[in-house]
């Protein structure tokens, strides 16, 4: 991350802690309280550290969930490795992994350049004869789909009707009734 966009970042803070401020002399509790956990972040990003790497109790993340830090959100590493280290990595794949054991992060290893030999290919059965004899078990952007969708915590639902069948991506846990208000709600803004 750029030093301009951590300044950007921290400015954000500031300013928030400044209007939280404002709040706490006026006698809001919930401002002070604020006021405090920001104040853990803004030393946090003085230190050069990262939103999501602050150790700050669940409900108190609601103090910034709407500054949208970046660096709040978690990071997938994805390893571009050659065609002999596509199934097990190599000593560069170690060094990552060495390097982000005890994070929050996901890593993956893809042979890049076999990806692209595999989206040439016409039909699934080339595919998967490609794949076995290259021995892997799936595509590299299946593996980076569901890594994705396991840290952000999402699953697919599916809704069938006699018309359609539509896959729906929603929060894990979700109920369909409140997924698909939320799911209409963001067609209706792309049908304006």
């Amino acid at each position: 991350m750029t030093l301009n966009c951590r300044l950007k970042i921290w400015e954000s803070v500031e300013k928030k802690i400044e209007r939280l401020g404002r709040a706490a002399k006026a006698g809001d509790k919930d401002a002070k309280h604020g006021m405090d956990i920001l104040n853990l972040y803004r030393e946090h990003f003085e230190e050069f550290k990262n939103a999501r790497t602050l150790g700050v109790k669940e409900e108190d993340k609601k103090y910034v969930d709407d500054l949208f830090l970046l660096t709040m959100k978690p990071v997938i590493y994805v390893c571009n490795v050659d065609e002999k280290s596509a199934v097990t990595g190599n000593k560069y794949v170690e060094k990552v992994k060495e390097f982000l054991k005890g994070r929050d992060a996901e890593t993956l290893v893809i042979a890049g350049e076999i990806e692209a030999e595999i989206a040439e290919l016409e039909s699934n059965d080339d595919r998967l004869a490609f794949l076995k004899d290259a021995g892997l078990t799936e595509p590299g952007v299946d593996k980076l789909v569901r890594a994705a969708y396991k840290m952000l915590d999402l699953q697919t639902y599916f809704t069938v009707g006699p018309m359609e069948i539509r896959a729906w991506t929603i929060k894990t846990g979700m109920t369909a009734p409140k997924s698909r208000r939320c799911n209409s709600t963001a067609i209706l803004k792309e049908d304006l």
